[in-house]
Parts: structure tokens; C-alpha cells; sequence
């Protein structure tokens, strides 16, 4: 079963997103930037839900630092921001996509599946 790190600072949005995909994958969180690096050294998810806008270390931070651990790792960065340049930012930093919020779910969770595949790091559902 593919792992995936949710990385918010919402709890709500990190409650619906854990509700969405924790009956097809294994879940971990990480409520911010800081405990990330270490899950993802120590449970090695195959799929980051990174939110852009955290406390203290921005996301777009975040994803440079967790491409450095594992240059492999999918990373969807997640955002209440329509910035294209903070869109294109985040795929030239190695992200997988980039999701405005409120997101659709169902459409989440094609893309989780569709970037699973593509990775070829993680079993799809």
C-alpha cells in the first residue's frame, strides 16, 4: 500500500484530506515544516500533499529540502493561492503538481493516482 505525507498546518484540511485517501493508502501527517523532513526520512511516503503557505518555513522551502532527502519523492503542492508563477516555481523545483484550494476530491484523488503511477514510487489504488 502506497504511504502518503499530508503536510498542513490546517487541522480541517488535514482531517478531510486523511478521511479522503486513508481507505486506499497509508497516512502519515505532519501538522509543520518541521516535522516533515523527519517522517519522510523515516517512513519514506511515495506522495507529499505539501501546503504552500506554513508557519515559520515556506512549503515552496519545504519541497526544495525534501527533494534533497529523496529526489524521487511525488510532491502535490497544495494552495489557496492562483499564482501561476508560484505554480510554475513549484514544478521547476521538482513538483509534481500543483492544486488550488478549495479542491475538488474526486478530482485530488485522480491526481494523487495519476502522479503515483507516473512515479512509479507507490501501488495506485
Amino acid at each position: 500500500m502506497s504511504r502518503i505525507l499530508i503536510v498542513d498546518d490546517d487541522q480541517r484540511i488535514v482531517q478531510l484530506l486523511g478521511d479522503c485517501f486513508k481507505h486506499a493508502y497509508t497516512v502519515e501527517v505532519a501538522m509543520n515544516a518541521e516535522e516533515a523532513p523527519t517522517i519522510v526520512r523515516r517512513q519514506r511516503p511515495d506522495l507529499v500533499l505539501l501546503d504552500v503557505m506554513l508557519p515559520g518555513v515556506s512549503g515552496m522551502h519545504l519541497l526544495k529540502e525534501l527533494k534533497r532527502i529523496d529526489s524521487k519523492i511525488a510532491v502535490v503542492m497544495v494552495t489557496g493561492s492562483d499564482s501561476v508563477g508560484l505554480a510554475a516555481e513549484a514544478v521547476e523545483h521538482g513538483a509534481a503538481a500543483f492544486v488550488r484550494k478549495p479542491f475538488d476530491l474526486a478530482h485530488l484523488d485522480r491526481l494523487v493516482t495519476e502522479v503515483l503511477a507516473k512515479s512509479g514510487t507507490g501501488d495506485a489504488p
